[in-house]
């Protein structure tokens, strides 16, 4: 905003005489306004501008614009040299009424892709105007085109009419940023043994320094596996529907999703997590989906048997046993005390104890409930759980 004001400093100069006369005055301008400051001086070749006493560059006209507070005199000098007197002080105060500046942040990206422009950069005011420069400078319309690395600068004027904000924000923008999420999956166990949990880890990564809203992961569990609990980071998990939303995911963060279920003996173990939906949109396709799938190992343990020499469930039977040779056994009971143990498990055992000082009748344990632990020999992590004897 423009404002001018006519200050006329009479200056007296000849050859043994300089004088000035004039008032001392104050102005007081909205910021980011301009003052002119007229000085007149009969016989002046040329003028020298002050500011706090200090000599302005190039401020040798009759006018100066002032844009900066402070405290303003002038000189004026004849065709010899001959100066006058300094003259009056003129102070220039920025008021304290101005609108404020808008909101926003100072840099902000977006995708080519989309054509952004002008009313596509993101602040919060009233009535905006766009610059293209922090003072004065040219009105952007809203449908410029943005530049990569160009500065633009916003006024807002929160009152129809009123003053604008004497100062501007700065935006820099750099539309060549487009938004892509990433999605991985993982699972803790691919070779786990049927009835037994695994761990689902699904991760959505922010490629880009922008912010990502409203993003839905679909993760549906297939049939081999049966749910069991959940727990995210970010945002919630609706295991009926199987959909991860994200309300919001920072620029260069992500999201964890972690879901522990049952394998169950089913044919259907590949576990898929894909991006349905994000805005803005995502602009890669080729890293919105991921999956991970196990190779369930053939091993069912039944906990009851009666060894009573019936012909039925007379034996402790674990099937599959037999593709793991290097197997051993061990039982407990509820004392925590080692009652019997086999290495290479055949599924013969009748619930007789082969160690000693183990309280039996004829050699047979009690009825009860007693615990094994299985290690299979192929280095997984051994399997354990409870047994049952009936007689």
């Amino acid at each position: 905003m423009m404002r001018i004001r006519k200050l006329f400093f009479i200056f007296l100069c000849f050859w043994q005489y300089a004088g000035a006369q004039g008032n001392d005055e104050i102005i007081v301008i909205p910021p980011g306004s301009t003052v002119n400051l007229h000085a007149s001086s009969r016989g002046a070749f040329y003028y020298q501008w002050f500011r706090n006493g200090e000599a302005v560059n190039d401020a040798t006209g009759d006018t100066y614009a002032v844009v900066l507070e402070g405290i303003y005199t002038v000189v004026s000098f004849n065709v010899d040299g001959c100066s006058s007197e300094i003259s009056n002080e003129v102070e220039v105060r920025f008021s304290d009424d101005s609108s404020p500046p808008p909101d926003g942040e100072s840099d902000q990206y977006f995708c080519m892709l989309y054509h952004p422009v002008i009313a596509d950069i993101k602040v919060t005011g009233i009535n905006i105007t766009w610059y293209d420069a922090p003072r004065e400078g040219h009105v952007l319309p809203g449908n410029h085109p943005l530049e990569e690395g160009v500065t633009y600068y916003a006024s807002q004027s929160p009152e129809a009419g009123g003053n604008e904000s004497g100062e501007r924000l700065a935006v820099t923008v750099f539309p060549d940023v487009c938004p892509d999420l990433a999605v991985t999956k993982e699972v803790d166990d691919p070779r786990p043994l049927i009835d037994r949990p695994v761990n689902f880890t699904v991760r959505v990564a922010n490629k880009t320094p922008i912010a990502i809203r409203d993003i839905v992961i679909v993760d549906r569990l297939p049939s081999g596996y049966a749910y069991i609990s959940h727990w995210s980071d970010k945002g919630t998990y609706n295991a009926s529907s199987g959909t991860w939303v994200i309300p919001v995911l920072p620029g260069d963060e992500t999201g964890e999703l972690q879901v522990r279920a049952t394998v169950l003996f089913r044919e259907d173990y590949v576990n898929v997590a894909r991006l349905s939906t994000s805005d803005p949109r995502d602009t890669d396709e080729t890293n919105n989906r991921a999956e991970a799938a196990t190779s369930p190992r053939c091993l069912t343990v039944y906990n009851l048997f009666s060894p009573n020499e019936d012909g039925n469930n007379d034996t402790f039977r674990i099937d599959c046993i037999e593709n793991y040779p290097e197997n051993q056994l061990r039982v407990y009971n509820r004392y925590g005390n080692l009652v019997f143990k086999q290495k290479g498990y055949d599924n013969s055992w009748k619930g007789s104890s082969n160690i000693k000082n183990t309280i039996s009748r004829n050699g047979m344990l009690p009825v009860g409930t007693y615990y094994y632990v299985l290690d299979l020999g192929d280095g997984s992590k051994p399997v354990s759980g409870w047994l049952y004897i009936m007689r």
